[in-house]
């Protein structure tokens, strides 16, 4: 028996994670905690991002519980920064306790304007500048060290200024469990853990020895632990439990070999979702933090016996917290039907969604003006740039028309860091619905004067004006 076309409300339902905070009105409308789509467009314009408060909250809250219930010791949530850079939604998790993992200056100087603690805060790369350096001193955050020039940077604004520079040393492991389970990008950069290898992050072991000998006796340092961050590969236990054992191995031997206990042990983040579209298959494993915390936790345990030593543990997560905190909404252009296919356009683009462009993420989509209408036309969403554009190929929805409205979901992770002007279109306003059902504007929309505020036109170059 054929089965009945699937509706956007029955999708929804199957694909719902246990944060969203999404819901169909009477009239088949997409809510967003408790808003019409439709209502926040006509106030707001589209296309629109709009970022939901509580479930900002709620995921940040569940991982730090899961980390807290396994791990003995203290535990604090480092926000990565680079994954979503609105100042608004880090102001948010720095006054939920949430500490920083920072890239460069912007991301260093954003994270401590928005009130986060210096004390929870990791200045990573693997190019840090001298002037990156001497702000992290200077601000009391910890550097975690993955350039070998870093102590001489460090040593310099040591004799300038006398302040010291709190270390982590940042370790490169390459467990061979990982073949068994990456998919995803790493594919893109090797196979298995040599995509590890090849990635410019950290120290192998026997290269981090004489460095980490070296920051010991230096009196520009306080050195307080390691660091470790492989990134986004997997959602099966076994990538967490064999990242952590190898982690913990490394640190373990290094710590025998100099005598100096780690107070600190940053495990990174990568920490997987319980919808994934950055995994680009249908057939993903899905697995609730808290299986990846035991078994991440679990192995770090066990490799760190021999020290006898509970250091404090930092978690780095981004997509985990924001990922599926924030739904693009679009408004439906023309809808072209030729060839055997059907083009429906929107006046969002690839321009927000780059990953889909540069990773291969694949975004649920849902018609959230007709959430209760049969999706039973095969459909090419595109945008309206001059290159193809394609949110979603070959993805099947109701028979949209202009003035209707899509539904991305998931895009809080990647999408408004990368998001760029191609054919001088304006990056699009969004808002926060907030826990107490209100609604507040967090990013203008751009004007055509934002998108050419930087250039700069010779004065030879100038039109003259007609007489």
């Amino acid at each position: 028996m054929t089965r009945a076309p699937e509706t956007g409300a029955e999708l929804l339902e199957r694909r719902r994670i246990f944060s969203d905070r999404l819901a169909v009105d009477s009239g088949g409308h997409l809510a967003i905690a408790g808003i019409s789509a439709a209502d926040l467009v006509a106030r707001f314009g589209s296309p629109l991002i709009v970022s939901v408060e509580d479930t900002i909250a709620t995921n940040y809250e569940r991982l730090l519980a899961a980390f807290r219930k396994r791990w003995k010791g203290d535990v604090q949530v480092l926000y990565s920064l680079k994954c979503n850079n609105n100042l608004a939604i880090r102001a948010l998790l720095s006054r939920l306790g949430a500490g920083g993992d920072c890239f460069g200056d912007a991301e260093l100087r954003a994270t401590l304007d928005m009130g986060t603690n210096p004390a929870h805060v990791a200045l990573n790369g693997s190019d840090k500048t001298p002037d990156q350096i001497a702000r992290a001193m200077e601000s009391g955050v910890t550097i975690n060290i993955d350039g070998i020039d870093e102590l001489c940077f460090i040593e310099a604004v040591h004799r300038r200024t006398g302040l010291l520079a709190k270390t982590n040393l940042r370790l490169k492991i390459l467990p061979d469990a990982l073949n068994q389970v990456m998919r995803g990008s790493g594919l893109k950069h090797g196979a298995g853990v040599e995509s590890v290898r090849r990635a410019k992050w950290g120290f192998t072991e026997g290269t981090a020895l004489p460095i980490l000998q070296a920051l010991l006796v230096s009196h520009a340092v306080k050195m307080t632990g390691f660091s470790c961050h492989i990134g986004h590969l997997s959602t099966d236990p076994l990538a967490f439990r064999s990242i952590a054992d190898a982690f913990g191995r490394a640190v373990t031997r290094l710590s025998l070999a100099t005598g100096f206990v780690p107070l600190v042990l940053d495990i990174g983040g990568g920490w997987a979702r319980e919808r994934e579209p950055e995994q680009r298959a249908d057939d993903v494993q899905i697995t609730p933090i808290e299986a990846q915390v035991e078994a991440a936790v679990a192995a770090l345990e066990a490799a760190l016996a021999p020290l006898a030593a509970r250091p404090t543990l930092w978690v780095e997560p981004g997509r985990y917290i924001v990922g599926n905190a924030q739904v693009l909404l679009a408004g439906v252009g023309a809808v072209k039907t030729d060839a055997g296919l059907r083009w429906v356009h929107v006046d969002a683009s690839t321009n927000n969604l780059q990953r889909i462009e540069t990773g291969g993420f694949v975004h649920d989509i849902l018609p959230a003006s007709r959430m209760h209408d049969d999706m039973d036309h095969v459909t090419q969403v595109v945008g309206g740039t001059c290159f193809r554009s394609v949110i979603a190929a070959d993805r099947s929805l109701p028979a949209l028309q202009r003035h209707d409205l899509i539904a991305v979901l998931d895009a809080g992770m990647y999408a408004e860091v990368f998001a760029n002007q191609f054919n001088g279109v304006p990056r699009p306003a969004g808002v926060l619905v907030c826990r107490d059902g209100s609604v507040e504007l967090i990013r203008a929309a751009e004007t055509y004067q934002d998108i050419f505020a930087c250039h700069i036109v010779p004065a030879r170059f100038a039109p003259v004006p007609e007489e």
